[in-house]
């Protein structure tokens, strides 16, 4: 990362696996990068209606929701940060998961255009 960019990057992680939040956030902060941790949905949309993130950093499956196809998360950040480059990190993917990462992105540069 360079270090123009790390410098203004402002970057959300959301997940409930403490150890990957933490091993993640170290990185990145070690970049340049201020980096914000939700460990769940409620603090994510907290955080998000207080600070601008260019990047959020998202498992849309946290606790209560494995194994299922639960996409509402994934969509509440692309409605809050339509600007924000989103990416998906998790261990459970699902067919759902893509069609609803992949709609998004599609209507996020269609907006942007």
């Amino acid at each position: 990362m360079s270090a123009s960019l790390s410098q203004r990057q402002r970057i959300l992680l959301i997940d409930d696996d403490e150890l990957i939040c933490g091993s993640l956030r170290q990185y990145l902060v070690q970049q340049g990068c201020t980096v914000d941790v939700a460990l769940e949905p409620a603090a994510a949309e907290c955080l998000m209606a207080a600070n601008d993130y260019g990047t959020v950093i998202i498992d849309p499956y946290l606790t209560g929701g494995i194994h299922h196809d639960n996409t509402a998360l994934l969509d509440r950040v692309c409605a809050l940060r339509r600007h924000a480059a989103v990416i998906v990190l998790t261990a459970y993917g699902s067919t759902a998961l893509e069609r609803a990462a992949a709609l998004s992105a599609l209507e996020r540069a269609l907006a942007a255009e």
